[in-house]
């Protein structure tokens, strides 16, 4: 089965998912539950294929500590920032303004740039503390599947991230599967009207707070 075929299925997947929670019942609390369920799914299919991996001798470089991903542009959508607002809300509150501080210092970085710009930048993530990730449960779905079996080659990517020859060696099936069951799920969303954006993790959270968005007056 190559990757086309299995992007198809994950969109389906994600399509369904957000049908199954979603039918008769596009309220503010379903929409966080729904995405916190495609979260759960992507992580245990995340997980599996990690598994696998290491049983054949690929194993992943990805742990705890290790964060040069961190550095780098991060595209989110409009329910993923939401979730993300949400769980700060409720665990980290204190933390809020100091966040979006962060936020702001990095979007002067990157906002007004080209895509291309933005890829090239690199600057630590508003939510990264101490090397670690402070919202690692409600991290958005690109941090979820960007996963690594080499370090060294992430490293030499955050070194010069303009050399064309250097990239990070990812596994293909994760990002693969997350995109499309994000795609799939944001596609049932559109179909009843709801309106989303992609967007930078910075522009989102500053976007979110200054307006005071949440999913019911996003939804209304």
């Amino acid at each position: 089965m190559d990757y086309k075929e299995i992007g198809r299925i994950f969109y389906r997947d994600g399509y369904k998912l957000a049908a199954t929670h979603l039918e008769n019942n596009l309220t503010a609390k379903a929409l966080s539950r729904a995405t916190a369920v495609l979260y759960e799914g992507v992580d245990g299919l995340v997980d599996a294929f990690l598994k696998r991996s290491e049983t054949e001798g690929k194993p992943a470089h990805c742990k705890k500590g290790c964060s040069w991903c961190c550095h780098q542009a991060v595209f989110t959508v409009t329910h993923e920032q939401l979730y993300l607002r949400e769980d700060i809300h409720r665990r980290l509150s204190e933390k809020t303004e100091a966040f979006l501080e962060k936020a702001k210092k990095k979007n002067l970085k990157t906002a007004g740039k080209s895509l291309k710009e933005q890829l090239r930048i690199r600057m630590a993530c508003p939510f990264l503390e101490d090397g670690a990730c402070s919202v690692y449960e409600a991290r958005p779905m690109a941090c979820r599947i960007y996963l690594s079996s080499s370090v060294i080659t992430c490293r030499r990517e955050h070194d010069e991230p303009g050399n064309q020859r250097l990239f990070p060696e990812l596994f293909e099936f994760p990002l693969q599967a997350g995109r499309m069951l994000n795609e799939g799920f944001v596609a049932y969303l559109k179909q009843y009207g709801v309106v989303t954006a992609e967007m930078l993790l910075e522009q989102g959270y500053i976007s979110m707070m200054t307006l005071g968005q949440t999913f019911e007056s996003w939804l209304s």
